[in-house]
């Protein structure tokens, strides 16, 4: 007998699940709002005119026709039972998967969800529209995470502009071990990129950023890339949670019957708490389509074992100009940059083949 499995989310984890599971005895379906697959490593390089759209984006109908999915393009509202509301329609499920992703988090700085963001792929195509049509003199983008030292990079060689990074900690990518944060630092000074860290921003106004001790500087661009909170589908969930993310058991179980994985998630398994990265979303997909198997079989699940931890980051940074750095754990790798963007570049762009017919 077939098991009916509803993905909730279309993104690289809920994809890449789907893919990964076909063919086997489970019954997908896919709910997403969206009508494509969006790859958000790419955004950066899509604002400052390096990738294209086809590039980044898959189109979902073809890729689930081929993989043998239903696909409902309606937003998840909630679960009711072993029913998902959606906006119009419900679906029944043996087995959910939960793959939301995550929300852009503005901490209630007043004005900052006025500001650009390279969150979601609308958010991104809006920012390049200005860009383009406006020419700022100087931009100010609020966060030194990933998202916002790419960004920062490509901007300074797409934009005859000023290019601030802030960040409210005392070094960019704080979640880096501090080798990282020096050689970044250094890549991105000699672009001349203006690095204010130690800086709390208190308000976004129309044409500048005000600081907690009271220093306004002028802005015309102001991007916001400081933070991530789970959205309100997650928020409506009455699942044990840690710091608002669905906590789930090593199994990525959050309850019997609905697995959650991704960026939606707090995943900590013998002491590891992953990240909410790529890396991570991907391997969560390819463990949980195994687990899914083996639950229809009759089999035991798998543990899952943590890759890409919080005191271990593996990641691969793009900064621009056919530059990149790798990280695995406290070690950073510097050279040859150029390869290492070859290998960054080809990863991210092979990734979203995946998902064309």
């Amino acid at each position: 007998m077939s098991v009916k499995v509803t993905v909730i989310g279309g993104g690289v984890a809920g994809a890449e699940l789907i893919r990964v599971a076909s063919p086997s005895p489970l019954e997908f379906t896919l709910i997403e709002p969206k009508s494509q697959i969006e790859l958000q490593a790419l955004y950066p390089e899509y604002l400052g005119g390096l990738a294209k759209l086809e590039e980044l984006t898959a189109p979902l109908r073809p890729f689930c026709d081929r993989m043998g999915a239903d696909l409902l393009n309606e937003r998840a509202l909630r679960l009711e039972d072993n029913t998902v509301v959606c906006d119009k329609s419900r679906v029944g499920f043996d087995v959910a998967v939960i793959a939301t992703g995550a929300a852009q988090n503005y901490f209630g700085v007043r004005g900052a969800e006025k500001t650009f963001s390279v969150n979601t792929l609308e958010e991104t195509s809006r920012a390049r529209r200005f860009v383009e049509e406006k020419n700022p003199d100087r931009v100010m983008i609020m966060g030194s995470g990933l998202t916002g030292v790419e960004t920062a990079a490509v901007l300074s060689e797409s934009l005859d502009a000023s290019i601030y990074i802030v960040e409210a900690r005392d070094r960019v990518l704080p979640q880096f071990s501090l080798q990282t944060s020096k050689l970044i630092e250094k890549a991105l000074a000699k672009k001349g990129v203006n690095i204010l860290t130690s800086h709390q921003v208190c308000e976004v106004k129309e044409d500048c950023i005000l600081f907690a001790d009271g220093i306004c500087l002028d802005c015309d661009m102001a991007i916001w890339t400081a933070g991530i909170k789970p959205p309100e589908f997650i928020q409506n969930l009455s699942f044990p949670k840690k710091n608002g993310w669905i906590l789930v058991d090593p199994h990525l179980l959050a309850k019997d019957g609905v697995f959650a994985i991704g960026d939606c998630t707090w995943v900590e398994v013998d002491g590891k708490l992953a990240t909410k990265t790529a890396v991570e979303a991907e391997r969560q997909a390819k463990h949980t389509a195994r687990n899914l198997t083996r639950q229809a079989e009759g089999k035991s699940l798998e543990r899952y074992s943590v890759r890409a931890s919080t005191d271990s980051q593996v990641a691969l940074i793009s900064l621009g100009c056919d530059c990149a750095v790798g990280v695995v754990g406290k070690m950073c790798i510097g050279a040859p940059t150029r390869l290492i963007y070859s290998l960054k570049s080809w990863i991210d762009r092979s990734f979203i083949r995946r998902f064309k017919v």
